[in-house]
């Protein structure tokens, strides 16, 4: 039996594992053990912690095991990663000890770093770490009868780009519906120049915010928070009070991977950024969050560059070699700017992201897409994607 090992059940891995089945020809099928391992029983959608700290949600509602997410044939090991071997082609895991592979796919996603920003865990309340830590900001603004509500950027990189931002605005429609406003401020803390990172979206967006009275605080790159005063310093000095304090904190790639010769001078994987293939491997991939690709870290381009990678590992299995698959870079984030209104931030390695106005209509596709989310991870709706992101899809050449 030979062995496609997939390290994370987040959205890469989990779609992964999946297409990789439905691919590898029926015949050879059964010479083929895909396993995906995670140290969580659950997938979560990540999207919704949003709604969880700003409008109520129940976490529970964001849950699904992921052995029911995964085809049946499909091994699903619960258990923690140690090492990859990628010379010796192993993965050491607690429980299950050594595990051989013929190919890997490595996609456990990132973690906050809180290490990094002194006071910052004492201090803050973070939607991105997990559904549970976001029901604390409801539980919080429940109770609250205003203040200095300072959100942003604690540090870079992070996972979801828009997500700062997003978190801005929901809790102005939170603050709007309490009719809270009067006696609260909202400010927007970032380290880049800019209220987001890319300039087409950051002009429309940045309008809707200074509309909403936001006080938007650029190029602040945060040293340290001042538990007991209540304020961030900066590396230059300057200081910022707060009452209640929502920030996303800077991420760092899993410990499993730390220090090895595969792993950036940051800790990220090194991957040709087309062919997701880990550089000097020509069996071993990584995708999502994890990987040094100058794209975003989010689930869209975790879905596409899952594309990418399992056409490839199909087409080498089925014996399958005149093509070679190519991930575009396409982004395809949504941004919510309050009162039922989003943009999407679109773009590739070639093309910037391009101005996009708000509109109710992309508000209401960013909430088709979190609809259907369960379901694209067993392959449906897999055409209609297609279609939809047409060549950014994923470019396919013939080998010369």
């Amino acid at each position: 039996m030979k062995n496609i090992i997939i390290i994370g059940g987040g959205t890469g891995g989990t779609m992964c594992a999946n297409a990789l089945l439905k691919r590898i020809n029926p015949k050879t099928r059964k010479d083929w053990q895909i396993t995906v391992i995670d140290k969580s029983e659950y997938h979560a959608f990540q999207p919704d912690y949003l709604h969880v700290a700003f409008n109520g949600m129940k976490p529970d509602k964001l849950f699904k095991k992921e052995r029911s997410l995964l085809f049946a044939k499909i091994k699903f090991l619960h258990d923690t990663v140690t090492k990859v071997d990628l010379k010796s082609q192993t993965v050491a895991t607690e429980i299950s000890g050594i595990l051989p592979y013929d190919y890997i796919v490595i996609a456990p996603g990132s973690m906050p770093n809180y290490d990094m920003i002194p006071g910052l865990r004492e201090s803050n309340l973070d939607f991105h770490t997990s559904p549970q830590d976001a029901e604390k900001i409801y539980e919080t603004l429940k109770t609250s009868i205003g203040g200095r509500f300072v959100v942003g950027v604690a540090g870079v990189p992070y996972k979801c780009p828009p997500s700062p931002n997003e978190s801005a605005f929901l809790l102005h429609d939170f603050l709007k519906k309490r009719k809270m406003l009067d006696n609260s401020s909202i400010i927007f803390v970032t380290p880049y120049p800019k209220f987001y990172t890319a300039p087409a979206i950051s002009e429309i967006t940045e309008k809707v915010a200074k509309a909403k009275n936001i006080e938007i605080v650029t190029s602040f790159n945060l040293d340290h928070v001042d538990v007991q005063g209540k304020k961030l310093v900066s590396m230059e000095g300057n200081e910022i009070k707060f009452d209640y304090l929502f920030m996303v904190p800077p991420h760092k790639a899993p410990d499993f991977i730390k220090g090895e010769e595969f792993t950036d001078k940051d800790g990220w994987i090194k991957v040709d950024k087309t062919s997701l293939k880990i550089e000097g491997y020509e069996n071993a991939f990584a995708i999502g969050d994890v990987t040094n690709a100058p794209t975003a870290k989010s689930g869209m381009t975790a879905h596409l560059e899952a594309e990418v990678v399992t056409s490839t590992i199909a087409d080498q299995i089925n014996n399958m070699s005149d093509k070679e698959y190519m991930f575009t870079g396409r982004t395809h984030c949504p941004f919510e700017v309050g009162d039922q209104k989003a943009v999407f931030v679109i773009g590739t390695y070639d093309r910037p992201a391009i101005s996009v106005n708000p509109s109710f209509e992309n508000y209401m596709l960013k909430k088709i897409m979190g609809k259907i989310y369960w379901s694209t991870l067993k392959g449906s709706f897999t055409d209609i994607f297609k279609i939809y992101f047409g060549e950014d899809y994923m470019k396919v050449v013939k080998k010369q």
